[in-house]
């Protein structure tokens, strides 16, 4: 008579037989563990059936396989969940106020914000602003400033619309140099999604978002 370990060693053999001409390596499946545990029942010796303990294990093993399945499938699923639910929350920042790491202003009008951040007091500072050929076309004295988020109004009125670049050196009260970093401010017009990396577009850049370092909700 076929034995139950028989049964079971021939249809797992046949089991991994078949999922490697599908996936090479692949683990045994849930159909193929169903199939296997239905004919240890079938074949089982009726006078020595199979302890409670043992199928109750058994049970256990298909539940804990089939919640991995399921687990896989959903986690699977996840990247694509995530990239939409991030896409509409990029959108949803057009029309605020932004401010991000950059030393480009885009001048447009008679007054252009220059913004920067200072890690500590400073007693005096100086911006100078280029041109795209690189020429300096403005200097501005920073003076005493408090740590944190500054930003100086550059009169704009007698040059040429386009973008500037622009420099900050700063000392504090011992006259050490303080590094101050760059910034971009203004409204953000549009939102982009280029290689896997999201932009949001201030004052007509698009600057990556993790550079992005505050939203502040439109009061217009």
């Amino acid at each position: 008579m076929t034995t139950v370990s028989n049964v079971i060693s021939g249809l797992a053999s046949s089991a991994t037989n078949s999922a490697a001409t599908t996936k090479k390596g692949s683990a045994l499946g849930q159909d193929e563990f169903m199939t296997m545990l239905l004919a240890q029942l079938k074949n089982q010796d009726p006078l020595n059936p199979m302890d409670g303990k043992d199928f109750a294990a058994q049970l256990a093993q298909f539940s804990s396989l089939q919640q991995l399945s399921n687990l896989n499938t959903t986690m699977s699923s996840m990247p694509a969940y995530l990239k939409a639910f991030g896409n509409t929350q990029m959108v949803s920042m057009i029309g605020n106020d932004a401010v991000a790491k950059g030393n480009v202003v885009n001048v447009s009008g008679s007054t252009t914000n220059v913004s920067f951040s200072l890690p500590s007091d400073i007693q005096s500072g100086t911006i100078k602003i280029y041109n795209e050929s690189g020429s300096q076309v403005s200097t501005a004295d920073l003076g005493n400033l408090k740590s944190g988020l500054n930003s100086i109004v550059w009169n704009t009125g007698g040059v040429s619309t386009g973008k500037y670049t622009f420099e900050i050196s700063a000392k504090d009260k011992s006259g050490k140099a303080v590094s101050a970093e760059a910034l971009i401010s203004g409204k953000v017009t549009g939102a982009s999604f280029k290689n896997d990396t999201a932009y949001l577009t201030i004052n007509g850049q698009d600057v990556a978002f993790s550079n992005v370092v505050a939203i502040n909700k439109s009061t217009n």
